[in-house]
């Protein structure tokens, strides 16, 4: 019988299990609505656990493990138990509940020691090396995300509103009054406050955007954040172990669509660790399945164990 397993992407808009057999083919997909459970844990587990059930629906095989990769977890805590109450609700498949961040390093490193740098709307970088992990940044929009969608729109309106108390020139003045459909920066904070996050984030296009066409004072926020990403990054390289592993995936839309932000980043990175090798990561982070070699599966019976 064919064996497989599922990987599963559950995120704060929607969730994504992917299924893959033993030599990593992928077999089919499904997806849900959101995963994120520190919002609303019931109906994160249940659109968990309802993509994979449609997955193992479709496929005829034996699921042998799932590992699925948590927004939120981190902050609702008990990985053990959630992926128990998981497991009870797809068949008592071994279960492994993991922070979506992990399993995007599974995914970007293919299971070798080294850092994943993300920045999509917030970001982190994680480190791995030898089965112990490292954590820096990812303390959300209020107290960190450097180099984020929502720390380049926030830095950019920074520069913009003090520019404007000054009645200085500055592009990004021009950009934000467009942008809001405003009259004046003095509109445009109350406009701020009204978005959520990712669209705060989103308006970081048009910054960047800004920056590539020559501009200084957009090309000057993309500078500082990408320095303060480096800086994090670094910090990362510094608590590794001698040898340090120089490998450095990189993932989220800033990172991904942001070449002068790459560039800026790498290059600092590379004054200090010049062996450093960044890759741009494959985005399907349920892929992260294939590459987990961990034992600490739970399931559900009368109690929990570890497989």
């Amino acid at each position: 019988m064919l064996k497989y397993m599922i990987g599963i992407d559950a995120g704060g808009t929607h969730s994504t299990a992917i299924a893959y057999d033993e030599n990593g083919k992928e077999l089919g997909r499904a997806e849900s609505g959101p995963g994120q459970i520190n919002n609303d844990y019931e109906l994160g587990i249940k659109n968990i656990a309802q993509a994979v059930n449609e997955l193992r629906d479709k496929i005829d095989g034996d699921c042998i493990k799932v590992l699925a990769g948590i927004a939120g977890l981190s902050v609702v805590g008990n990985a053990p138990e959630v992926a128990a109450t998981i497991s009870s609700m797809v068949g008592n498949i071994p279960t492994r509940a993991i922070t979506d961040s992990l399993l995007a390093l599974y995914n970007g490193l293919e299971g070798a020691d080294g850092a994943l740098v993300i920045a999509g709307t917030g970001s982190v970088v994680n480190g791995r090396q030898n089965g112990s992990l490292i954590a820096v940044g990812g303390y959300g929009s209020l107290l960190g995300d450097e180099g984020s969608g929502y720390a380049i729109t926030k830095a950019a309106l920074q520069s913009a509103l003090l520019s404007w108390d000054k009645r200085e020139k500055n592009s990004l003045i021009d950009l934000f009054v467009k942008e809001f459909n405003v009259d004046n920066m003095g509109e445009v904070p109350a406009k701020f406050y009204s978005l959520t996050s990712p669209e705060v984030a989103s308006k970081a296009v048009k910054v960047a955007k800004l920056a590539d066409s020559g501009d200084e004072d957009a090309r000057k926020i993309i500078a500082d954040q990408a320095h303060l990403l480096a800086r994090d990054i670094i910090m990362c390289l510094d608590r590794y172990e001698d040898p340090k592993p120089m490998r450095i995936a990189l993932t989220g839309s800033v990172l991904s669509n942001n070449a002068m932000m790459r560039s800026y980043m790498e290059a600092e990175v590379k004054e200090k660790y010049p062996d450093a090798v960044f890759s741009v990561s494959n985005g399907e982070n349920a892929r992260g399945v294939i590459f987990d070699k961990s034992k600490d599966y739970r399931y559900f019976t009368n109690h929990n164990d570890d497989e």
